[in-house]
Parts: structure tokens; C-alpha cells; sequence
């Protein structure tokens, strides 16, 4: 759930293995940065998704603006 006024601004992810009709993925994000501008706050997320067998099936990167 985006918090209200969050901005997705750019996701760029390598898919590392084939994700199959009836899969069940789980994204998770980990912060990796923060910045704070005049008119904005900005968050850097390191992202991983895995498979029901726990096993990674994409990594990458979004960036999220939250304006003040």
C-alpha cells in the first residue's frame, strides 16, 4: 500500500528465473537510501521477489518520491 501523495518514479528489475502460470510471487523491498530535497523526500529501495519455493526469481531497484 503507497502512503497517499507517494510517487512510483522508476522500478528496473532482472528476472533471474522463469516465473510459471500458478506461481506465487512475494516482493520484498529493503531501503537503501533516503534523500531529502526542498520539495521532496526521496527513497531508494533495494527489491527481491521469490517463488513459493523460496527461491529468487527477480532483483532490482525502485525509486519512490514523496513530495512534502
Amino acid at each position: 500500500m503507497d502512503p497517499a501523495g507517494a510517487i512510483h518514479r522508476r522500478l528496473e528489475t532482472r528476472w533471474v528465473k522463469p516465473v510459471k502460470p500458478g506461481d506465487i510471487i512475494q516482493p520484498t523491498g529493503i531501503i537503501k537510501s533516503k534523500q531529502v530535497t526542498k520539495t521532496s523526500r526521496w527513497v531508494m529501495i533495494d527489491v527481491m521477489v521469490r517463488n513459493q519455493n523460496d527461491e529468487k526469481v527477480a532483483t532490482g531497484e525502485t525509486m519512490v518520491e514523496f513530495p512534502n
